[in-house]
């Protein structure tokens, strides 16, 4: 492997100078209005195409591998991940963690969200290979989006460029895997747009972890006049994902590639269909208002085998949000800045569970008849004073009520509603001196138990459907961080850099227990850490990133019938992740890239028994761009990951049952990739 050393002797012989091109002033939209991202008083990355786009864009994590205070784990190497952000979404639940799901977070495509009214986000929707920018919110975001934003990832199409282009895009590897990728901008008039079709398939690198995903987007934006823009996106997906299920530590040990027998036998899987259509309306009414309001429509039909049943959902998935935001000059030195939004959001479907045949597809009998419908409904008003054009103070509240509704078709007697109403404050404080924020932010988080969380335990679930006692989780968040760049520290080059400094406490954390059957809450944790993100450019062309995470997760008072875990480590959190990454964009076209991934040992239960062990993880790329005459340019490149082929653990089944807690990591593995675009 190329040494980091070598890189930079070998950049720094080739670079005739050490000119640093300037920053380019980064808009981001995740924090309900439009502004620069170094003005924002929040922990906020944004993730630029180029910094996945020569990867095997499989899943998020090829995009969030280097941005702090995330952790991200690649669930047997193919789509499925877990996105943790500060604690939020650690939750795994046992053998229900193949449901595909992330919990906590919020997660968002063109503004609009992809996570249900409950508090889920799937990620069927998402493709980096046609996403232009991703960008995450790593600080507590209840009072502006509510329900599950402990953190916010918000994926953004590019549609800036400025004629009609056609681009191919195929990407093969390790274990099966091929993606091919057609991708066409049109450009009318002001107006832009783009069509992209993917087919990917991944036979997995163990036993029964095959995949396929085909998904068609479509987005389209033009202005009506100067001062309205009205945008449309359309999705449709249809994918299938088998599931191979943790391991114990002697399975682990003796065959990391082997599933879990039981899982085989009923061939667990998850095979869904989705649709979006959204519609988006952006009218600045003077100079000093403008309105925005998206609207989207999700109908689903999924299908999965999953814990000895055979799941049938149909739904639908409804929503609008609005925002309204007036500026005005108080003095000539003093300005406000007034928003005002709301949320509403609906799922409604009915589920039916009959039993597995013996290849595992369904049965004759039909074992449960159920509807299952949420509704979320939020506003929010956000004050902002700007003085001096260097501080600013800003105050949110936000209400939420969400809104459960559960019928048994074949025992109405167990049929029942539940309502999680809150109300949550946020303040924050920040100070701007040339390329330099600071700031500090307190604010107060909610995260409502998802619908298949709230199932009631024995001896409940024979007078009702949902949990009585499951609350919703309540946080608070104290944060100070600073961010920014220096553009020219003489030879040292040139540094962006963003740190944050976090506290929380959180009330009520839902934790699963009997193997994720079942959830309850387990009173009060605590977790605090230290967020840092470094960008370095010594020389032009040589870009060296690192990202780390370092933290204590604590759960402070939690007892259930196996015990008392106060003073014990919360499940699926490390005290520390690193990552990094070193490129040079050389002479010639070419990119030669090495990186990090580093990952300390964590508990997988709340007893703090099962350990998963720390490993570092080493990676290496090179690419290549050229044009081809005036109307076609290529790329490509050729990539390795866990070049060493180090056996580690990839993520956790929380509080598994059978001392089945491990899901283990890909081993070496390969990957290229060829990009043609014509304009």
């Amino acid at each position: 492997m190329i040494s980091l050393a070598t890189l930079l002797l070998v950049a720094a012989a080739a670079a005739p100078d050490t000119q640093v091109v300037p920053l380019p002033e980064v808009v981001v939209t995740g924090t309900r209005t439009s502004e620069l991202q170094i003005h924002a008083p929040a922990a906020i990355t944004v993730v630029d195409r180029a910094a996945f786009d020569d990867t095997r864009n499989i899943s998020l994590k090829d995009a969030l591998r280097y941005v702090p205070g995330t952790f991200v784990q690649s669930r047997s190497g193919a789509q499925d991940i877990r996105i943790t952000i500060r604690g939020f979404g650690a939750r795994g639940n046992g053998d229900r963690s193949n449901t595909g799901n992330i919990r906590g977070i919020r997660v968002m495509n063109e503004g609009m969200p992809l996570t249900e009214p409950d508090g889920r986000s799937s990620l069927d929707l998402v493709d980096l290979g046609s996403a232009g920018s991703i960008e995450v919110q790593r600080s507590n975001a209840s009072a502006l989006f509510g329900n599950a934003s402990g953190g916010v990832v918000n994926i953004r199409s590019d549609l800036g460029f400025a004629g009609p282009y056609g681009e191919y895009r195929q990407r093969a590897g390790s274990y099966g895997y091929h993606r091919e990728q057609g991708v066409v901008g049109i450009a009318a008039g002001r107006g832009r747009g783009t069509l992209s079709l993917l087919n990917s398939t991944f036979d997995g690198w163990r036993t029964h972890s095959a995949s396929y995903n085909t998904l068609f987007q479509g987005r389209f934006a033009a202005p009506i006049d100067d001062n309205t823009r009205l945008g449309t996106t359309v999705d449709l997906v249809t994918n299938l994902n088998r599931f191979p299920g943790a391991l114990t530590q002697a399975e682990l040990d003796a065959d990391p590639s082997q599933a879990n027998p039981t899982y085989v036998q009923r061939d667990e899987r998850r095979e869904n269909k989705i649709g979006r259509v959204g519609f988006s309306f952006d009218r600045a009414m003077s100079q000093s208002q403008n309105l925005a309001i998206n609207l989207y429509a999700e109908p689903k039909a999924l299908q999965r085998s999953e814990r000895g049943r055979f799941r049938d959902f149909t739904r639908y998935h409804l929503g609008a949000s609005a925002t309204y935001e007036v500026r005005a000059h108080l003095s000539p030195t003093v300005e406000s800045r007034t928003t005002f939004g709301g949320d509403e959001a609906f799922q409604d479907g009915a589920i039916q569970f009959y039993d597995l045949d013996a290849d595992g597809n369904r049965g004759d009998t039909l074992r449960a008849n159920k509807r299952e419908g949420a509704n979320s409904l939020g506003g929010f008003v956000e004050q902002e004073l700007r003085w001096n054009e260097r501080w600013s103070a800003r105050v949110a509240v936000r209400y939420d009520d969400m809104h459960y509704i559960s019928e048994d078709r074949i025992d109405p007697a167990l049929n029942a509603t539940k309502d999680f109403n809150h109300l949550t404050p946020k303040g924050s404080l920040s100070y701007r001196f040339d390329d330099h924020t600071v700031f500090a932010a307190l604010g107060g988080g909610v995260e409502a138990p998802a619908f298949n969380e709230i199932d009631p335990p024995p001896p409940y679930n024979t007078t009702t459907s949902l949990n009585p006692f499951l609350e919703a989780m309540h946080s608070t968040t104290y944060e100070v961080g600073a961010k920014g760049s220096v553009p020219q520290l003489g030879r040292i080059g040139q540094v962006r850099y963003d740190a944050a400094l976090y506290w929380i406490d959180v009330k009520d954390d839902i934790v699963p227990f009997d193997g994720g059957a079942y959830f309850l809450t387990a009173g009060k944790t605590r977790r605090r850490g230290l967020e840092v993100g470094l960008d370095w450019l010594p020389i032009r062309g040589l870009t060296i990133s690192t990202g780390g995470t370092f933290s204590n997760n604590e759960y402070l008072e939690y007892s259930n019938n196996l015990g008392n875990f106060a003073g014990n480590q919360v499940a699926g959190l490390p005290e520390m992740t690193l990552s990094a990454r070193a490129q040079y964009d050389a002479p010639r076209g070419f990119t030669p890239e090495i990186r990090l991934e580093s990952v300390g040992s964590y508990y997988a239960d709340d007893a703090n028994t099962a350990r998963a062990p720390a490993y570092t993880i080493f990676g290496a790329s090179l690419a290549y761009g050229t044009s081809i005459g005036e109307m076609m340019t290529l790329s490509a490149f050729v990539s390795g990951d866990n070049i060493t082929d180090k056996a580690h653990v990839a993520s956790v089944f929380i509080n598994g049952t059978g001392g089945r807690f491990f899901e283990p990591g890909l081993p070496s593995n390969w990957s290229a990739g060829l990009t043609l675009r014509f304009r």
